[in-house]
């Protein structure tokens, strides 16, 4: 402990050539403000200043993280489990199962623009589950609609709420 805290100007003292430190130690003005302010964490009281910002660079992470953080509560619900691969699967058997819905001309091609941005968007490098979330639903509206009849339908909008089921609010 004394040799890290002697380089750090967090005591002082006089030597002599048996010890590693100081015979006789003095807390200095650091030392004091190690021991006040960070409860004499030498790693902390260290960090205190390295300012700017950090970045870290994480790659599959389905946790939540607190980095650089000391004296804090995270609450946070983290989802997982959407597997972009059956919602590209998904997305190419709605448009493909367009023209056999019976749909009014409008109702298709919105459809299959639906069916086109949900495709897009989960193939991108950062897909953006907000998105997925809206372009489902307003693709599930329709297929449950009135004016759309039969199992197929009902399949596909199951199907989609399965590959792409609905987040929490704020989720």
């Amino acid at each position: 402990m004394i040799r890290r805290t002697v380089p750090k100007g967090l005591i002082k003292g006089d030597r002599n050539a048996s010890s590693d430190g100081p015979v006789q130690a003095e807390i200095t003005a650091e030392g004091e403000d190690c021991v006040d302010n960070y409860q004499g964490d030498i790693g902390a009281y260290e960090r205190r200043n390295t300012g700017g910002n950090t970045t870290f660079h994480i790659g599959q992470n389905t946790g939540n993280i607190a980095a650089n953080s000391r004296d804090f509560t995270l609450n946070a619900t983290t989802h997982s489990g959407v597997d972009l691969a059956q919602v590209v699967m998904a997305a190419r058997a709605l448009r493909q199962a367009v023209p056999i819905l019976g749909l009014p001309e409008d109702d298709a091609a919105e459809v299959t623009q639906l069916a086109t941005r949900i495709e897009e968007e989960a193939t991108s490098t950062n897909p953006d589950p907000s998105r997925l979330q809206r372009w489902r639903t307003q693709a599930v509206a329709i297929l449950a609609s009135p004016v759309v009849s039969g199992a197929l339908s009902s399949v596909l909008a199951t199907y989609l709420g399965v590959v792409l089921p609905e987040l929490p609010a704020g989720g």
